[in-house]
């Protein structure tokens, strides 16, 4: 078989609301050399059906359906394992993308050999498709020579992080640790290329990420949150903070050749322990011992600290505005 240069891994469980804009926008794309890797985690509406139809039509398409649901992350890998492109690209099911992302992503991926990532501009939109502006601020281009440095830029700035359905290098994404049981593993990911090279952003070439009621980030229950994401739900999984921090410490200890551990160890060191941080790696725990006692911690102390925090930013905001005017 003729072997594509893009993987593009969709998982999908019970998509049949966007999964005919995913894949439409998929097909449109300028750059035809592609594969579609479809992961259904046992989808119980029409999404088989619907795959099924555009795989029928389209030799591009491949569909691969679970016996069962083994949770986000192992259906993440599942696509990867199945990819047989130089480059990959997660695609969820509810977003989209515009019909110049690949070229311009594998242009620049091409146009610079030491690049791991390309990754668009995001576009908010809700279920409808209207555009709307995310409230935080999202991590950008990141291209500093020094390992260490892309390590804690991409930490500190990855947010929401979007870059995660950016264009990766196939043989550097083999080095990763790829995605774990834990919800947010993504993030450790991505600092992962990061500290394998420059991530770029491409501003032509656009990400349309839709924000729906049932999307993962909108789950509050981390005892939800966490089944979600692996399939079961424990306590440990639900220590979001503190499984982040460990899978980073391995990360930073993991790449020799790139970088020495200590060096990386230093530069996760700065942001694992500012107050703020060192205040979650705290309430996890707390919440690992006593559930019950972590969320009534949240609700009375850290979601009232929140607010002030957002509620005097934006005071300092419309301060800098009137000045200005």
């Amino acid at each position: 078989m003729t072997m594509p240069r893009v993987s593009l891994a969709m998982p999908v469980y019970n998509g049949e609301n966007f999964i005919r804009e995913a894949i439409e926008a998929i097909l449109v794309q300028d750059l035809a050399d592609f594969e579609l890797i479809i992961t259904d985690n046992a989808s119980t509406d029409a999404t088989e059906e619907i795959c099924r139809s555009y795989a029928a039509r389209d030799k591009r398409v491949r569909y691969y359906r679970n016996p069962q649901n083994l949770g986000a992350a192992p259906n993440y890998n599942r696509g990867f394992e199945l990819a047989r492109g130089t480059y990959l690209k997660w695609c969820p099911h509810d977003d989209y993308m515009s019909p110049n992302f690949l070229s311009a992503c594998v242009a620049k991926l091409e146009e610079r050999p030491d690049a791991a990532l390309a990754f668009g501009f995001t576009q908010c939109v809700d279920k409808n498709s209207e555009p709307f502006k995310w409230p935080d601020g999202e991590m950008g281009t990141i291209d500093d020579p020094d390992p260490a440095n892309r390590f804690y830029r991409c930490i500190t700035e990855a947010a929401t992080n979007f870059p995660i359905f950016g264009l990766y290098r196939v043989d550097l994404l083999k080095r990763t640790t790829l995605h774990r049981s834990y919800y947010g593993s993504d993030r450790a990911l991505t600092a992962e290329v990061a500290l394998l090279g420059p991530c770029l952003m491409v501003p032509e070439a656009i990400f349309y990420n839709r924000e729906h009621p049932s999307r993962s980030i909108n789950i509050t229950d981390l005892a939800v949150r966490s089944r979600w994401q692996n399939g079961k739900s424990t306590r440990r999984a639900a220590m979001e903070h503190v499984n982040l921090l460990t899978h980073l410490i391995e990360i930073a200890r993991r790449h020799p050749d790139v970088i020495a551990p200590h060096r990386a160890l230093a530069a996760l060191a700065k942001y694992a322990l500012t107050p703020k941080q060192v205040g979650r790696y705290g309430l996890d725990m707390i919440r690992f011992v006593s559930p019950g006692l972590g969320m009534q911690l949240k609700r009375l102390v850290v979601r009232p600290i929140k607010r002030a925090r957002d509620e005097s930013e934006e005071m300092e905001d419309d301060i800098a505005q009137n000045a200005q005017a």
